[in-house]
Formats: structure tokens, C-alpha cells, sequence
């Protein structure tokens, strides 16, 4: 664990050689990557952290403060303390803060490989306005259930990324955690929602990135998805079959030899 300006920072690290720095979602921890970091070439090394508010990370923000830049700090001092450039691997929202590091120009950057990484204005911007217009309705009712104390509220936000069912399938120390965090993930969906980047954005990074997602993804995912495909210069884009959302436990084995070839292609 990192300590910066008083605040705890997930840290941990195994192996050596190129680093490879891996950033989970919501609701989530290094330990999403334990099934992934398993099959891929032991000569990385692998770096791990946690977003603002989940595992050792503290959380920085607030209802007036939620700005993308506390987890880009998070990624800074990560990086920094890693002490070499790094590639970044990120799921979900963790993928999102990925794109936003590179954006921000404070990271040393090599590579960009990320599992359904959702910045969600990439949604209006391709003109997907009922899209992005149900998914801001969606967000509003899940915080509105949380407040009204509704115990497994964050049920609503896992079965909309990962399908009908998928919260009840969880194992219940997994729904703990959930449960547990949601308060993090409501101010996720607001610095989601206020994080800016645009196509344009993207199409300035020059570095080679990797964008997966599910063949069962929704159709918010499938928009994001093909929107970040045809910003970025440098681009490798694969569909892993039968998978949802939470592909890298699901589909652990798939997703670590898409990213165990993009790695070898990028970083020798």
C-alpha cells in the first residue's frame, strides 16, 4: 500500500520485467486479475491498484468533488512509484480511468489494453441520444434506490453491465463487497458521466491499444466500443463469444491470450 498526501493507495506487485499495470472496476479489486494474471508469461511485471474507494484506495471525492483527476492520481502515484512507463490494463470504469491516464499526459504510457471500458458520452457524441438517455435514467434510479436504502441496489447496476441474473449468480461475499461499496459507485456513475473526452480526444493517442469486450455485451457496451474503435490510431479490437461484462473471471483464460498477444506484439 502507497501513502500520498495522507491517502491510502492499493498497491501490489509480483515478477519482473516490463510493467504491466492492471486497474479493476467498480465494486471490485486486484484480485479481479488473479484468474487472467495467472495465464499470461510470468516475465511481466504485474502491478495492481484499486480505483478511488474500493479496496486499500481511499476514496477522495465528494459530491461536489468527483472529478476524473482523483483517479488519474491514483494511476500518477502507481506509476510513479512503479518507477518505470507502464502498460495499463483496465476493466469497466477501471478501463475508462486507463484512457483517461493517457489523456492526461502525466503517465508514461507504452500501451493501452482495456476490457469493456465505458466512458459514456461516447454514446451521445455518436448520436446514440435514447441510449445515452436510458442509461442516465438508469443511473438516476439506482442512486435514487441506494439513497431510499435499498439493500442490494447495486444488483442494479451489475445486471445492467452483466445481463438479467448476474448480481444473484455472485457468491454472497462477492454481493457483501458490492453492497458494501455502493456509495463508491454511486459517485462513480456521476464522475463517469462528467468525464469529457471526446473522439477527437482519443484520436491523439498514438500508442497501440487493445479493446475487448463481450459478444453478450449490452448495447450501451457495443456503442462505446465501436466509438472507441474508430477514435484511436493504433487499434486491435476482439469480441470474446459467450462473454458478458465481467468477461476477465468469466472468461479468464480467453481474455489473458488476447492480452498475453498484444502484449508480446507491444512490449516483446
Amino acid at each position: 500500500m502507497l501513502t500520498v498526501d495522507g491517502h491510502n493507495i492499493d498497491y501490489q506487485e509480483t515478477g519482473e520485467g516490463p510493467a504491466v499495470l492492471f486497474v479493476p472496476g467498480s465494486y471490485s479489486t486486484p484480485a479481479a486479475w488473479g484468474a487472467m494474471q495467472k495465464r499470461l508469461p510470468q516475465r511481466y511485471r504485474f502491478i495492481g491498484t484499486s480505483i478511488c474507494g474500493y479496496g486499500a484506495t481511499d476514496e477522495t471525492r465528494s459530491l461536489g468533488d468527483l472529478g476524473m483527476e482523483h483517479q488519474v492520481r491514483v494511476i500518477e502515484a502507481v506509476a510513479s512509484h512503479a518507477g518505470a512507463p507502464v502498460h495499463l490494463v483496465g476493466h469497466s470504469l477501471g478501463g475508462t480511468v486507463a484512457l483517461a491516464a493517457a489523456l492526461a499526459g502525466t503517465v508514461e504510457v507504452m500501451s493501452i489494453a482495456t476490457f469493456e471500458a465505458n466512458p459514456l458520452l461516447l454514446m451521445r457524441e455518436r448520436g446514440q441520444a435514447d441510449l445515452f438517455a436510458a442509461t442516465q435514467r438508469m443511473s438516476a434510479a439506482f442512486e435514487a434506490a441506494y439513497n431510499d436504502g435499498e439493500r442490494d441496489a447495486a444488483g442494479r447496476i451489475i445486471d445492467f453491465w452483466g445481463g438479467a441474473g448476474s448480481f444473484a449468480a455472485m457468491p454472497e461475499p462477492v454481493r457483501d463487497y458490492c453492497r458494501a461499496t455502493t456509495s463508491a459507485n454511486v459517485l462513480d456513475w456521476r464522475t463517469a458521466f462528467a468525464f469529457e473526452a471526446t473522439m477527437a480526444d482519443y484520436s491523439q493517442l498514438t500508442m497501440p491499444v487493445l479493446l475487448v469486450r463481450g459478444g453478450l455485451a449490452n448495447a450501451a457496451m457495443v456503442e462505446i466500443t465501436d466509438g472507441l474503435a474508430a477514435s484511436l490510431p493504433d487499434v486491435r479490437a476482439s469480441v470474446v463469444d459467450g462473454a458478458s461484462h465481467f468477461l476477465i473471471t468469466s472468461h479468464a483464460a480467453a481474455c489473458a491470450l488476447l492480452l498475453s498477444d498484444f502484449l508480446a506484439d507491444v512490449a516483446g
